[in-house]
């Protein structure tokens, strides 16, 4: 690193040039401060051994320069590649032999006595020698010091690197003895592109300046984006050389190229996003709403929202803006009806922003058609409604009147007719009153159904319950007297499905109850040795989807899976030949306060 002397107020560019006047004789002391007396100049001198003070120029002799050299040579140390020059004066005895025990600590000789302007020449000419190192130091210190990747290289032969500074090392990684004297081909790798490194060797041979972007290579193998520009620099002779400046441009680049992914994603969006300022007009819209709007996109932008979604969407839009800007909400949905160009009415859901930037400056809006979307909901609940009730009751009639044909009719075929329509009818029941219970699990969404649950507790009062309506199986139960994990509300619903199904399968079947922890999860196994599920079912319920070739016969088991699935846990179902075997993990959870612990 390069120092200066370019300090405070004593600055040589915010003061006159000082001159120190170190002669032994008083008399020529006095005579050459009064050839120096100007303006532009401050002299200094000192008495006997007293401290040197700052100066810029010290005009000595041969009588006091030997108990001051020592002195001069640590200031200049000090100064690192500012000058400080030595002007030694010769008396009228004294020839240049006398200078030359000194001669590689002073700049200049001049023999007195001798002329003022002559004197005062050879002054200036030594300060002006010394502000432009001053000036050359300071320049050097700047490019040393600069963030910016700095480097000079020869205009003729290789291209021989001849000065680097820090940053340029820093972003690439190596060390100067690594990169002076060489190429800067060394910087490149199969990655770099061809394109700009031609243009960069076109621009030096035709000794212009050039601005490319670089695929470069690190010391360790990374590659980095280097914005790089180079101008040639012109001596007496024409280029002597070329200076570059390298900026690591990385994160820059890459963050451009993400916005442009954003854009297209944005653009590419089947809803409608738009950006508003504070007065809600349009800055930028999507293809989508500009589709909405049927309208071109030139057209619309600086436009008020209400020219394409209508004032009652403006007013809720202006409410929330007005509600972010007040809150530490970062984003809200809100609700509106639209009506589209053919004015039929359309029900939107907007997710409405503030703009990331210090002060508001508007917001950005995705606004989702939820048309259709609530139309099915709505008709859903209706077939719902439907298939668990009034299915239920028709069910219920059919089965009533089975029983009769049954009673009352002599016909063998009759009765068997009717057995067999009590027989489906009552499966049919079963699926009704099965959909009926578990009809909150279907709902993949319901955090606020899911909490902390003793599942231990849970699963030994379902084993109690199925233990009483099934005499003929068998239960074997390893759970211990406590454990909490988050699971939907419908747990112990689910696993009397579970224990009810497995007891179902066989005459004399044999159901086994194990709960454990495993990794931090709460794991329930419940096993059965009766008949197990074919292949199609087990793989369908495994990947949690039905297909025309790969379906189940009962939804008990759905629901148990979507029990775990929305609990936030795993469902997983296995044939163990003879019979089957569900395990089910549960996240763990804390024991709520103030609940007593079983003994």
């Amino acid at each position: 690193m390069y120092d200066s002397s370019f300090r405070g107020v004593d600055a040589l560019r915010n003061r006159p040039p000082r001159v120190l006047l170190h002669i032994s004789n008083p008399r020529d002391r006095e005579l050459l401060a009064d050839q120096l007396h100007t303006t532009e100049l401050e002299v200094v001198t000192v008495d006997g051994t007293d401290p040197l003070p700052r100066f810029d120029l010290c005009v000595a002799d041969t009588g006091s320069f030997p108990s001051i050299v020592d002195s001069v040579e640590e200031r200049r140390a000090e100064l690192g590649s500012v000058r400080l020059p030595v002007l030694l004066v010769l008396g009228p005895n004294e020839s240049e032999q006398a200078a030359r025990p000194y001669w590689d600590s002073i700049d200049d000789v001049l023999a007195v006595p001798t002329s003022k302007r002559i004197f005062r020449h050879r002054v200036s000419a030594l300060l002006r020698s010394r502000t432009q190192s001053e000036q050359l130091a300071l320049f050097a210190r700047a490019m040393d010091d600069a963030k910016t990747g700095i480097s000079i290289a020869d205009a003729g032969g290789d291209q021989e690197f001849r000065y680097v500074n820090d940053a340029f090392l820093e972003i690439t990684g190596y060390d100067r003895s690594e990169v002076l004297g060489r190429n800067c081909r060394f910087l490149q790798g199969p990655e770099t592109e061809d394109g700009p490194v031609r243009e960069v060797r076109r621009a030096i041979d035709e000794e212009r300046p050039v601005s490319v972007l670089l695929r470069n290579y690190r010391k360790s193998g990374e590659l980095f984006w280097n914005a790089l520009d180079i101008s040639p620099v012109y001596g007496e002779a024409g280029v002597t050389h070329f200076v570059g400046f390298q900026e690591d441009a990385t994160e820059r680049v890459e963050r451009t190229r993400l916005l442009q992914r954003y854009e297209e994603i944005v653009t590419a969006a089947g809803d409608p996003i738009y950006a508003l300022d504070g007065q809600l007009e349009f800055t930028l819209l999507n293809d989508a709403a500009e589709a909405f709007a049927q309208r071109p996109e030139a057209e619309i932008l600086g436009t008020h929202v209400s020219s394409v979604f209508g004032r009652d969407h403006a007013e809720v839009l202006h409410a929330a803006a007005l509600n972010l800007t007040e809150s530490d909400t970062s984003e809200m949905t809100v609700g509106t009806v639209v009506e589209n160009t053919d004015g039929r009415p359309r029900r939107f859901q907007t997710t409405v922003a503030v703009l990331p930037t210090e002060k508001f400056e508007g917001i950005v809006c995705v606004s989702r058609d939820i048309t259709e979307e609530r139309e099915r909901e709505s008709r859903l609940s209706v077939l719902d409604r439907v298939l668990r009730h009034n299915l239920r009751n028709k069910l219920l009639v059919m089965l009533a009147q089975a029983e009769q044909i049954q009673w009352h009719s002599a016909d063998e075929a009759a009765t068997d007719a009717a057995a067999t329509i009590e027989r489906v009818g009552g499966e049919l029941l079963e699926l009704a009153e099965t959909a009926r219970k578990f009809n909150d699990t279907v709902d993949p969404v319901g955090d606020e159904r899911t909490g902390p649950v003793d599942i231990a507790a849970r699963t030994v009062h379902a084993v109690e319950e199925t233990r009483l309506e099934f005499d003929g199986a068998t239960f074997a139960v390893d759970v211990p007297d406590e454990l909490w994990a988050r699971a939907h509300n419908s747990f112990e619903l689910a696993m009397t499905e579970l224990l009810e199904r497995a007891a179902k399968a066989g005459a004399r079947v044999e159901v086994t109850v194990e709960m454990t922890t495993d990794d931090d999860r709460a794991v329930v196994r419940v096993s059965h040795d009766g008949e197990g599920l074919s292949e199609v079912e087990l793989a369908a319920l495994n990947e949690g989807t039905e297909s025309d070739l790969q379906h189940t016969t009962g939804l008990g088991l759905w629901f148990v899976r979507w029990m775990a699935v929305n609990s936030g846990g795993t469902f997983d179902i296995g044939d163990t030949d003879p019979g089957t075997v569900v395990e089910l993990t549960f996240p763990p959870a804390d024991t709520p306060p103030g609940t007593s612990t079983r003994s």
